[in-house]
Order: C-alpha cells, then structure tokens, then sequence
C-alpha cells in the first residue's frame, strides 16, 4: 500500500487532471469573486461532505485545513453530527420506495 497521499498519486498519474483540481480549489478558497461563503464554512461543508461520503482520507484533510485556519474543535464537532445526520435522513429517502412497496403488499 502507497504512503502517498491521493492527490500525490493523482498527480504521477494524470498530473492535467490534478493541477485542475488544485486550480479549483484555489478559485473557490482564494478568488475574491468566489468569497460569498466565508472560507469557514467552506470548510465545515466539506468535514460533513468528506466524512458523509466515507472518506477518512479527505474528512482528515478537511479538519486539519480547518483547525490550521481557526476553526473551533465544536464547530467541527458541529459539522460532522450534521453530515451523520443528513446522511441517515438520506437512507430514509433511498428506502422510501422499498417501504411504500411494502406497505402497498
């Protein structure tokens, strides 16, 4: 198994491909056009969108840029019970037509 990080693997392998995702990155965190939600929050939605996801990988990475920037350990704290959240209410969209099906037996 590889000590590279994903994006480091990215990179030797489509380094176009990479340099694009860094280049979008740096639009929505440093172009001041893209400065309408606060970078804060940015990173909070992406801990719940990382960890909603199941990455360990990309929810670690999100909270150590967020903690780096002053992000306070119950905001993050926040963020994460919001991902859990919204994702178990996600599993009760998936399962509606499963239930009404049931339900209609």
């Amino acid at each position: 198994m590889s000590e590279k990080t994903p994006m480091e693997l990215l990179k030797e392998v489509a380094p176009d491909f990479a340099k694009n995702q860094m280049d979008e990155k740096a639009l929505l965190f440093e172009n001041e056009k893209y400065q309408n939600v606060p970078n804060k929050y940015k990173f909070l939605v992406g801990i719940g969108v990382a960890a909603a996801l199941g990455s360990d990988t990309c929810t670690r990475m999100w909270v150590k840029m967020a903690k780096e920037k002053g992000v306070s350990l119950p905001e993050i704290a926040e963020a994460i019970m919001v991902a859990r959240y919204m994702k178990q209410a996600t599993v009760n969209d998936t399962v509606s037509n499963s239930l009404d099906w049931l339900l209609a037996q």
